[in-house]
């Protein structure tokens, strides 16, 4: 892929033969930058000959003779057995080509009904949204057969709650409540509904339980408001759950609970009464250790503070000696739960165990092992090579929790795929940090369809020009114009751009490094491409004259960082003298104790999730903690939070 660049012809006396020449070199010039590939048509389609399709000819050749409302009838008879055949790309041409207006009630159904499908498996979501609420779809709606009230409702429920619009799912789901065909359908729209519920923010739901005129959908709110406000309190929440039961006798969650909610007494009577906190206090790591514990005792004394039930904790140095040993020694004096270690060598030497007698909640995550290396793509190869499976063995009773950088750049890939991009530059720095974040951005972006331009990597601040001016193409585009310029004169005036085969970059670095990064983009004409990054670009601290230099980036932060009414993080602030730097270790601790009593809670439900100082905590297969952050944006120099709602890049 070479850099178009954009060149203006001056009025010359030369020789018309001479300006053909001019404008035909050009022309090639611009072909070769890889222009977009036009959606395929009746004419052009590589899949012309192929088997199965002759009935799609045969309609097309049928809508070429016909005039309206028939012309639209056959496009949209070949959309649907494109669908079909997975041909989504033509699909979605012709149904384009369709006015619905033009449509019988019938065939407008079945039109929202192919549409929305291409559009959501080619992942338009912003384009479904608008199919899937069409004025005259609701205007319809009573009149549909049931299953397909059914496939419209659940459709639209899943795409609501995918953009981030919960409560639009919510009023869906409910709305398909009666027309399930069977309980086991019934109670998984049930799940659907809570699971939806659990990602509306806190205050909305406390609002909404206020203000919802509709006593089914009040109700449901109220019942999820109470969760989330007291998961830090295991029989306070148990207590406010009797409570709700008791003021809605007859609504629907009362007669099945959510399965999270169902385990909270199980989860009060098992709760571990002797915890031991295993943290380095000396060594490279016990300024870490000391910010989790400062975090972690936190939480536990808010928690006393609060009248709730809190567990004896034993604190433990983890920095000497053999970590089993150590380990074993905890137990013998009777710890019914371990917290730690922080070390990740120390952390695997653990999980070399058999089984863990007790359940253990490490601090770091073991580096997997892949069953074989991935083998690299060549260079001219399109398709990228599949990651390679973990296969590590992990111990019983051992949860791992840290702050993964490969958790935010996998989110960092969802967010942009959901906005809208599809095509992705990656900038990272050249350490294990950079190399591990961009790899699992790379596969998640490719899992999800997307294609990585180029990975540009940056050792220091003095290679940040080059290496962005490299990755965008600009020298490719600068040199093409100095060729021309030597085989036509100095008759062109010359205006060089940056690659056009990219829609969004991915940025992988520190705040210092990212304040020298921005400008240098926009420098190299690429100032007004969408920027993704993670936590690190920002320190946490307003500073708005250091980071206008970072607008228009976003970001994936910690709550902890815009949280002012945590009592935790005033405790913090008012002993421990809060470094920015060590923020992110502060919300571990907290988190550290608000989780351990909720492991086997996040264990036996996969959908549940503990909204905490980290993120949206949720358990893995392979009992790993996995966070999902907030999102910031840079403005004016001011990092603000983004709504949960998705925003659309671009109208399809």
């Amino acid at each position: 892929m070479k850099a178009p660049a954009i060149f203006k012809i001056r009025p010359s006396r030369q020789p018309l033969r001479i300006q053909a020449w001019l404008i035909a070199a050009l022309a090639l010039t611009i072909a070769g930058c890889g222009s977009t590939p036009q959606l395929p048509t009746v004419d052009s389609s590589p899949i012309e000959q192929s088997k199965g399709l002759e009935d799609v000819h045969r309609l097309l050749e049928q809508a070429r003779s016909s005039t309206s409302p028939q012309r639209e009838r056959y496009y949209l008879q070949a959309a649907q057995q494109l669908h079909e055949q997975e041909q989504n790309d033509w699909a979605r041409n012709l149904l384009y080509a369709i006015d619905p207006a033009l449509l019988s009630p019938d065939n407008f159904i079945t039109y929202t009904l192919v549409f929305s499908a291409v559009a959501m498996d080619n992942s338009a979501y912003f384009l479904a949204q608008r199919i899937l609420t069409n004025t005259r779809l609701e205007q319809q709606w009573q009149s549909l057969p049931l299953e397909t009230q059914l496939t419209l409702g659940e459709r639209r429920a899943q795409l609501f709650a995918l953009l981030g619009e919960s409560t639009n799912s919510v009023k869906e789901r409910i709305r398909l409540n009666d027309l399930q065909p069977d309980a086991n359908a019934y109670e998984n729209n049930q799940d659907a509904i809570w699971q939806t519920l659990m990602a509306v923010p806190r205050i909305q739901l406390h609002y909404l339980s206020q203000k919802e005129e509709d006593p089914l959908l009040r109700g449901w709110y109220s019942l999820a408001a109470l969760s989330k406000n007291n998961q830090t309190d295991l029989e306070k929440q148990q207590q406010k759950v009797d409570q709700w039961r008791a003021n809605w006798p007859q609504h629907p969650a009362n007669q099945r609970l959510p399965n999270d909610l169902q385990l909270l007494q199980q989860l009060i009577r098992e709760k571990p009464l002797r915890i031991a906190l295993l943290l380095p206090q000396q060594g490279k790591l016990a300024t870490a250790g000391k910010a989790i514990r400062e975090g972690f005792f936190a939480a536990y004394y808010q928690a006393l503070q609060e009248g709730s039930q809190v567990p004896e904790i034993q604190v433990y140095d983890s920095s000497q000696g053999d970590i089993n040993a150590l380990y074993q020694r905890a137990v013998d004096k009777g710890a019914q739960l371990v917290v730690g270690p922080l070390d990740k060598d120390k952390v695997a030497a653990l999980n070399r165990n058999f089984a863990l007698p007790i359940p253990t909640l490490a601090l770091n995550y073991i580096e997997p092992i892949p069953a074989t290396m991935p083998v690299p793509a060549p260079p001219d190869e399109t398709s990228a090579p599949v990651p390679a499976a973990d296969t590590t063995e992990y111990t019983a009773g051992l949860f791992q929790f840290g702050l993964a950088a490969e958790d935010e750049a996998r989110q960092a890939a969802r967010r942009a795929w959901l906005e809208g991009h599809h095509h992705a530059l990656i900038l990272a720095p050249e350490t294990s940090w950079g190399q591990r974040t961009s790899q699992a951005f790379s596969d998640e972006w490719q899992a999800l369809g997307g294609d990585i331009a180029d990975i540009a990597r940056f050792s220091s601040s003095g290679d940040y020009s080059k290496v962005i001016k490299d990755a965008l193409l600009v020298q490719q585009s600068q040199d093409r114009a100095r060729q021309l310029r030597q085989l036509f004169g100095k008759s062109i005036e010359f205006e060089p751009r940056r690659r056009q085969d990219v829609d969004m970059i991915f940025l992988v670095a520190t705040a210092i490094q990212a304040r020298q990064i921005k400008p240098t983009l926009a420098f190299h004409y690429a100032g007004k491409l969408p920027v993704y990054a993670t936590r690190q670009i920002y320190t946490g601290v307003e500073d708005r004259k250091s980071d206008r230099d970072l607008n228009g980036i976003k970001f994936s932060t910690l709550p902890w960082v815009f949280d002012r009414q945590s009592p935790e993080k005033q405790a913090i602030d008012s002993y421990a003298k809060t470094s920015p730097a060590y923020n992110h270790l502060y919300a571990l601790g907290v988190d550290a104790y608000r989780l351990y009593p909720r492991l086997k809670q996040l264990h036996q439900v996969p959908e549940a999730r503990l909204y905490g100082t980290t993120g949206a905590l949720r358990l893995t297969a392979n009992r790993k903690v996995e966070r999902e952050q907030m999102w910031a944006q840079i403005r004016g120099g001011r990092a603000r939070p983004l709504p949960v709602v998705v925003s659309g890049i671009f109208t399809e």
